[in-house]
């Protein structure tokens, strides 16, 4: 794997890397908890990075970074050392109509560095008649791994629900 870019984290728990291209990012979580139907709580923690400043958004305009890729699978990875029974989601918006495409990207990390240990489910929901793409990242050997992912998907389609509504 390519070497990654350095990191500086955040007192917010916040991560803040800069390319060799100058462009500035920010990888940051969020942290909710949802209950599966047995009872359980789970604390998932929605994972998004994101460019800081203004930036070209044309489509297909900047080629992938190795490094950023890198850089994002140490995060997922040092997420899983220090949260380990938890579980990670990530949003792909249609907002600036790259989500599919982010969402690809994403399952290609995953199948690429992520597969030894950590078990990715993808869903797709619909806003606005726009499709949102959801990964959720959850360690294989976590017990209640099957009622995550229905407590997830059920949180999901309750969110989707209350923005249309």
């Amino acid at each position: 794997m390519s070497p990654q870019y350095n990191l500086t984290k955040t007192q917010h728990g916040f991560y803040i890397f800069k390319t060799d291209d100058e462009i500035e990012y920010t990888a940051f979580f969020t942290q909710c908890l949802v209950d599966d139907k047995e009872g359980n709580t789970h604390k998932v923690y929605s994972f998004g990075f994101e460019k800081n400043g203004s930036y070209n958004s044309e489509k297909f305009a900047a080629k992938h970074d190795p490094k950023i890729k890198a850089t994002i699978i140490f995060i997922v990875n040092e997420f899983f050392r220090s949260n380990g029974s938890n579980t990670l989601i990530y949003f792909c918006f249609h907002d600036d109509n790259l989500a599919r495409q982010r969402s690809i990207t994403f399952s290609k990390w995953y199948n690429e560095s992520l597969t030894d240990n950590i078990e990715h489910h993808k869903t797709t929901s619909i806003y606005n008649d726009k499709p949102i793409y959801v990964g959720t990242l959850i360690l294989r050997d976590n017990p209640l791994r099957e009622l995550a992912f229905e407590a997830i998907d059920n949180y999901i389609r309750d969110l989707v629900s209350e923005k249309e509504s």
